[in-house]
């Protein structure tokens, strides 16, 4: 079941990105918000090949109507300050991308940026669990996963109960973390990364999938049916059609029932950013 209405949480635009070809590609498919992350230096040019702020801003403001910006602060060795979260709502970035850190996210020196986006509204979109090896980078910024790991959102999800929390990648490989926290009222996770690839399907389903002989169709039985009223749909990099197929095949898989699928699909991002429709 795929709704005619559908809001991608988490996208990336690269220096390639045929960016007017893509929204043609997301409309044909029924999405009608395209939240696009803007990433940190970690990950911009000469390392690889991800947009961070300006080059989101310039696409926001020739597709407002599609593109939702969600603006990077650093949070490693180019530390940016709560200042830069003031800047980048006046620049009209709707939520905010973390990730990176050089210090475990729930760190002291950490929390008067979670404090300044929760006095904004602005929802933040962490990346949580491994990251994949980039070389030059790594060796530059001395980077460790360990740092994103989906339970340092313990703290933040407590101490900040109106700020709005996206963890990325269910937190692979600390799928249980990631779960766990979604008794947070303020907590989503997504489920896209691995390219939408056969392994990383197979990841989430044994994530979730329940125990032997359960009852499918009962909430306390098959948890994913709990979990699933707590995700978002994002597609990271591919296009689109590519996370529609794995996330139906593996809502199937789990027997998510339409109601909780609309909910994945759209009607959860809009409570994060409180839109109407």
């Amino acid at each position: 079941m795929i709704p005619g209405n559908i809001i991608n949480i988490h996208s990336h635009i690269h220096t390639f990105t045929d960016v007017p070809a893509r929204i043609k590609e997301w409309e044909a498919s029924g999405c009608t918000r395209w939240c696009a992350l803007a990433d940190c230096k970690f990950w911009q040019p000469p390392y690889s090949t991800y947009l961070g702020n300006e080059g989101v801003l310039k696409w926001m403001k020739e597709f407002p109507d599609i593109i939702v910006g969600m603006g990077s602060v650093e949070l490693g060795l180019y530390m940016g300050t709560p200042d830069d979260i003031d800047r980048l709502k006046e620049q009209g970035f709707s939520g905010l991308k973390f990730e990176m850190p050089a210090r475990a996210y729930d760190h002291d020196c950490y929390m008067p940026y979670y404090e300044r986006a929760q006095s904004l509204g602005m929802p933040i979109l962490f990346h949580t669990g491994f990251v994949a090896p980039l070389p030059e980078s790594d060796v530059i910024h001395r980077q460790s996963s360990e740092c994103m790991r989906p339970g340092t959102l313990d703290r933040i999800a407590r101490s900040f109960p109106n700020l709005k929390i996206i963890g990325a990648h269910l937190g692979l490989p600390y799928a249980k973390e990631a779960l766990a926290l979604l008794n947070f009222p303020n907590v989503y996770f997504d489920i896209c990364g691995g390219s939408g690839a056969k392994k990383h399907r197979t990841l989430i389903k044994h994530a979730m999938a329940p125990l032997p002989d359960a009852n499918m169709d009962d909430p306390d039985e098959n948890l994913a049916i709990q979990y699933f009223s707590k995700m978002v749909f994002g597609t990271d990099n591919p296009p689109v059609s590519i996370w529609l197929d794995a996330a139906e095949e593996i809502m199937d898989y789990l027997n998510i029932p339409d109601m909780v699928r609309r909910a994945f699909y759209s009607e959860n991002a809009k409570m994060i950013f409180g839109w109407d429709n």
